[in-house]
């Protein structure tokens, strides 16, 4: 269950706001400590188990936390002063939070993570072992994805901004939704969140009618130092009015990561991608004429590919085709886009229903919102991760208004209207509340048998989705059960329309199979296959290949 939507004004210098969010939400900013803390070393090491995973546990949280540090020396002092009081105000109320203190350099998680996979993915160097390598690569999940549209492409001609967070937070970041208005000067802003994050960087809207989200993106040209990406949103969100502003302040405070930030403008009806990696800033603009602009996980701007980089092409896979789905989406809309519209197109399953690999509707989905910044409207879901499906809520507020924090349901004299819309999208069926436990026990703790247990319920649900066959496949061959991984192959290969996803069952198939007649018929078709897609499983099946696969399900590949 999801804790009811949560809204809250701050005002003041931003070290004033920090203190008075960290008295509001000091008990859901407790559960997200540790959360935090252990990400890096949950993400990139994954799996492995033994004392090879707690040898590389150990390295990846030694690595990453300096990378945190460095990152954490360099911040504006407002922002950083805003933090130290959002965690001082936490640890008053909660004093047994062991090392609570060093948490403003955990603001620069995502930042670390994405670092830390390019170190490795340009030399396959750092504190990885070459057997961590590949999995290091198989961390760098390209998620969430944005849809931006006005003048003839919605129905008033007002800027409509869609937006997916795609995050390995299950059971965290969608379990208690938030949105926190900042008033304060030059701008006012607010930001969504999850209950008890002072983290002004996933969906932000400003008074001037800016709408920002960043997208990760993978490049080898990260460093050492630069602007955590938290930061560069908070000055674009304080002090941009245009498109322009914030192309300055992008080039101002260069990034240390890579990012795609993708801003819509009310004012101007017009919207950007600013795509970042260290010191590169290009900037994106739509086609010529268009009124909408589409935002996955792919560098766009010529400049950007030479050091852009992937771990295959499952994983180019997974940005290129919600992009091209979403865009083919708003194309052959038969009516001017609305909110709600804008909103099923971020749940869309594709013409199979999958719940896996890449649909606009991620598993790890942890929260959709449609802004529309001109009349300082939004619609917000509100469900359980998939959030961009199932029960919404029709959210309003006011720049002006009174400081503290109120729930959907008693918000009466804030400032804020909130409004439960059951059924604003479609509903979850059976197979997507159960892979939400399994993206929640798999993410969370690697917790492999609870994993399997869901997707077999899955697979019960919707037995004709291929995904989740493929998936079952994998962990059934990583539970030893082979003949288990077959019969899902089997019914995967049967429904399955998509060459990637064929080539990737007729490749673990052939790896599973006892069989010698099964496996090499499956061997010869997946030979007898052609066009990009398929190339990677084809390279792998001629090599040997022995134990368990390392899987991430997120992005439906294994090695």
């Amino acid at each position: 269950m999801t804790k009811p939507l949560y809204v809250a004004r701050l005002s003041g210098t931003q070290a004033e706001m920090g203190a008075q969010h960290g008295r509001l939400v000091a008990d859901d900013a407790a559960r997200l400590f540790e959360f935090y803390r252990t990400m890096p070393e949950r993400t990139l090491v994954g799996d492995v188990t033994g004392p090879p995973g707690v040898a590389a546990r150990w390295l990846a949280r030694q690595f990453a936390g300096a990378w945190q540090g460095k990152l954490a020396e360099k911040r504006p002092a407002a922002f950083a002063e805003r933090t130290r009081a959002f965690v001082d105000a936490v640890v008053e109320r909660h004093p047994d939070l062991r090392g609570a203190r060093d948490t403003e350099r955990l603001l620069a998680t995502m930042d670390t993570m994405q670092n830390c996979v390019s170190v490795v993915a340009r030399a396959h160097l750092g504190p990885f072992a070459k057997s961590l390598a590949a999995r290091a690569s198989l961390a760098a999940i390209p998620a969430c994805s944005t849809a931006i549209a006005w003048g003839s492409a919605t129905e008033d001609g007002e800027l409509l901004f869609g937006r997916n967070f795609d995050f390995p937070g299950v059971g965290v970041w969608d379990a208690a939704p938030a949105f926190v208005v900042c008033d304060t000067k030059p701008l006012r802003y607010g930001f969504f969140a999850t209950r008890g994050a002072d983290a002004p960087v996933v969906t932000v809207v400003n008074e001037a009618g800016l709408v920002l989200a960043p997208h990760t993106r993978w490049h080898k040209d990260v460093t050492w130092r630069g602007a955590m990406i938290v930061d560069l949103v908070h000055a674009i969100a304080a002090r941009a009015e245009t498109l322009a502003d914030a192309v300055k302040l992008a080039r101002e405070m260069p990034a240390s990561s890579s990012w795609g930030l993708a801003i819509g403008s009310a004012r101007e009806r017009d919207a950007l991608v600013i795509e970042l990696a260290g010191p590169h800033v290009e900037v994106v603009r739509p086609t010529p004429g268009s009124d909408v602009l589409i935002c996955t996980n792919r560098y766009r701007a010529p400049a950007m590919h030479a050091g852009e980089f992937s771990s295959g092409r499952a994983w180019s896979e997974h940005p290129e085709r919600r992009e091209h789905r979403l865009r083919t989406l708003v194309a052959q809309r038969t009516r001017p886009l609305d909110a709600q519209t804008i909103a099923r197109f971020l749940g869309d399953r594709g013409a199979q229903n999958k719940h896996l690999g890449s649909e606009l509707a991620q598993a790890t989905n942890v929260h959709c919102a449609v802004v529309k910044p001109s009349a300082r409207r939004a619609w917000v879901g509100v469900d359980a991760a998939p959030t961009c499906e199932g029960d919404f809520a029709a959210l309003g507020w006011t720049w002006d208004g009174p400081a503290g924090g109120w729930e959907l349901g008693a918000t009466a004299t804030s400032g804020f209207t909130a409004e439960l819309v059951p059924g604003f999208v479609a509903p979850q069926d059976a197979a997507t509340k159960h892979v939400h436990a399994a993206a929640r026990a798999y993410e969370a703790s690697h917790d492999v048998p609870a994993t399997r247990a869901a997707l077999e319920r899955a697979v019960v649900a919707a037995p004709t989705d291929p995904s989740l066959r493929l998936a079952a496949a994998w962990l059934a061959m990583g539970a030893g059960a082979r003949d288990v991984a077959v019969d899902h192959v089997h019914a995967g290969l049967a429904h399955e329309r998509d060459d990637l996803r064929r080539a990737q069952l007729l490749l673990w198939g052939a790896r599973a199979a006892t069989d010698k007649v099964t496996a090499t018929r499956w061997r010869a078709e997946l030979a007898a296959m052609s066009g990009p897609d398929v190339a990677d499983c084809q390279a792998a099946a001629l090599r040997r290949h022995s134990g368990k696969p390392h899987v991430n399900l997120m992005m439906m590949d294994a090695y």
